[in-house]
């Protein structure tokens, strides 16, 4: 036998024994682990398979949906007798409309300044509903592109003077988003009417049934 032919056959006879101590190994760790090893593989019934596992299922991961959205209020600084509007930061429902964040807004303003708002910044609001009606957004439609109207369930409480600062904020809260620049308010009445209401005004012509913006509310630009 010449000393090529015994070098393989010794190679051949050391590949066999690596493979036998990989098999021997192989079982002990089986064996150690309480895997019972099966003569054949076995079929498992897709219902008894992982969640992550089951068919149909997707495991592409996918962005969270977003829960809240940053908005912006006015409320009320009364200064000294000359009262302000102050914006303050808000988080309301995230929505996938215009209109859904428009309400979302002004019903974030119905609810008023929070207990540390009142007692640290001073702030209040003139939104406020009646005793007997409670002040909601009932719709809001839109008859042009950047302005809408808004139907509410009663008129605001306050009168007198003070209701242009009630419109003031109203309009404000609303100018804040990119869809609106212009504001028109209705009531619905008894018979499911939408009315006008008249709106106060800072400007010359006092109370108006038209849209108005922030042009007219120059007395109360925040500070």
């Amino acid at each position: 036998m010449s000393i090529y032919s015994l070098a393989r056959q010794r190679a051949h006879v050391r590949r066999a024994m690596r493979a036998f101590a990989v098999l021997v190994l192989s079982a002990v760790v089986a064996t150690a682990c309480g895997i019972a090893l099966d003569d054949e593989p076995e079929i498992i019934a897709s219902e008894q398979l992982p969640p992550v596992l089951q068919p149909g299922t997707s495991t592409t991961s996918t962005v969270p949906v977003q829960l809240a959205e940053d908005v912006v209020i006015y409320l009320v600084d009364p200064g000294d007798g000359q009262p302000r509007l102050q914006p303050v930061d808000r988080q309301v429902a995230a929505v996938g409309s215009a209109e859904g964040l428009e309400e979302a807004v002004l019903e974030a303003l119905l609810l008023g300044p929070t207990t540390e708002e009142q007692l640290d910044l001073n702030l209040t609001t003139a939104v406020v509903s009646s005793e007997d009606t409670a002040l909601e957004v009932l719709s809001i439609d839109r008859p042009a592109d950047q302005q809408i109207v808004v139907v509410l369930s009663a008129p605001p409480a306050i009168g007198g003077a003070d209701r242009l600062i009630t419109f003031g904020q109203l309009v404000f809260t609303l100018t804040e988003l990119d869809t609106v620049s212009q504001v028109r308010f209705a009531v619905r009445n008894e018979e499911g009417v939408d009315e006008d209401i008249a709106v106060r005004t800072d400007t010359e012509e006092g109370d108006v049934r038209r849209a108005v913006d922030r042009s007219d509310y120059l007395s109360l630009f925040p500070a």
